[in-house]
């Protein structure tokens, strides 16, 4: 069966209705919104096809229709037109990211927290997982003759830091070795290469100072390897009690959000810098009922996305242009950081 453009017309019609009021569409309601409506029976008779076509449902026998997942990815990726958003909006966003502290490793979560506020929708921000991230830094601070606290910091701006004592006395002397030992072996190599096995080779050219240097080339080594996953942040949590039918599911959905590899999983479902990934097309029963607006951050390279979970009939023309611009924002002042971190 062939999707003309009047059945097009249909679905996009069904679906705005839909979002506006939650409830199934009839073909009466249908022709005073359809634009060169034909008759109320040859509507009835189009939206059988839909139904047959798996666009539309007929949730009772003597209601209306009600688009499916399959209708509002059409809807999203096809019918939809895309607006630009207004500069009051633009000027509101601007306004709330002059607040926020720009650093790499809580910008992400200040973004979930603001397209939270502007939807009323919770909302995700999740890291790049880069695995060809280096190291940029790795630096000792001695605090007394048995502690010191451990730095490292990435090429992406994200740093660690790890207070770690020692059995033996930590010298100057020895802290300098540990830095000239580090700037030779480790910094500048991709975090991914800092396997146990590179660990050890380090501790054995250490020589003399091995025993002293473990535990300190140790704890950068797992600070590194931390380095490698993604950074997940939920933000507007509370809103997911009023998004799920019950509290059981709102727990089950932060229990899942708050995984970094079902997150990543989730957003592969978007292979370009904006899109929607809804719940059908998921590995997780929980978020059928649900879709996700997902924009990706940062401007040579992806950085991060951030992402807003709503029910499927959320407002995708006015969320989308606003996950997209926030994410733009984002992504600019990430990458300013990035360039003062490299002067």
């Amino acid at each position: 069966m062939e999707l003309t453009p009047r059945k097009k017309a249909i679905i996009a019609e069904i679906v705005k209705a839909h979002i506006e009021t939650g409830e199934p569409i009839g073909s009466k309601i249908l022709a005073t919104r359809l634009q060169g409506a034909p008759s109320s029976a040859t509507l009835r008779s189009e939206m059988s096809d839909l139904t047959e076509m798996g666009y539309l449902e007929q949730p009772h026998t003597s209601a209306g229709r009600q688009p499916t997942p399959k209708a509002y990815r059409l809807y999203v990726t096809e019918l939809m037109g895309r607006r630009d958003l207004s500069s009051d909006r633009k000027e509101i966003i601007d306004s709330m990211l002059d607040t926020v502290r720009p650093d790499p490793e809580s910008l992400g979560a200040s973004a979930a927290e603001i397209l939270s506020s502007l939807t009323g929708l919770p909302a995700i921000s999740a890291s790049a997982v880069d695995m060809a991230v280096r190291l940029r830094k790795v630096s000792l601070l001695p605090l007394s003759r048995g502690s010191a606290v451990v730095f490292v910091i990435a090429d992406d701006g994200r740093s660690r830091s790890r207070l770690v004592r020692s059995n033996t006395p930590l010298t100057q002397d020895l802290a300098i070795r540990f830095d000239n030992l580090v700037r030779e072996k480790v910094c500048g190599l991709e975090v991914s290469a800092l396997d146990m096995a590179y660990l050890q080779s380090i501790v054995v050219s250490a020589g003399l100072d091995a025993l002293s240097l473990a535990p300190f080339l140790s704890a950068a080594f797992d600070m590194a390897k931390e380095l490698r996953g993604s950074r997940v942040s939920l933000g507007g949590t509370a809103n997911l009690f009023s998004l799920c039918r019950a509290d059981e599911d709102a727990k089950k959905i932060i229990d899942l959000l708050g995984t970094s590899d079902a997150v990543q999983s989730i957003f592969s479902g978007v292979s370009g810098p904006l899109g929607v990934v809804f719940g059908d097309d998921t590995d997780y029963s929980v978020l059928k009922p649900t879709g996700l607006v997902v924009a990706s951050y940062g401007d040579t390279r992806e950085l991060g996305r951030i992402a807003v979970l709503g029910p499927t009939r959320m407002a995708y023309d006015s969320i989308l242009p606003t996950a997209q611009y926030l994410a733009q924002r984002v992504g600019s002042i990430m990458t300013e950081v990035l360039k003062g971190l490299e002067e």
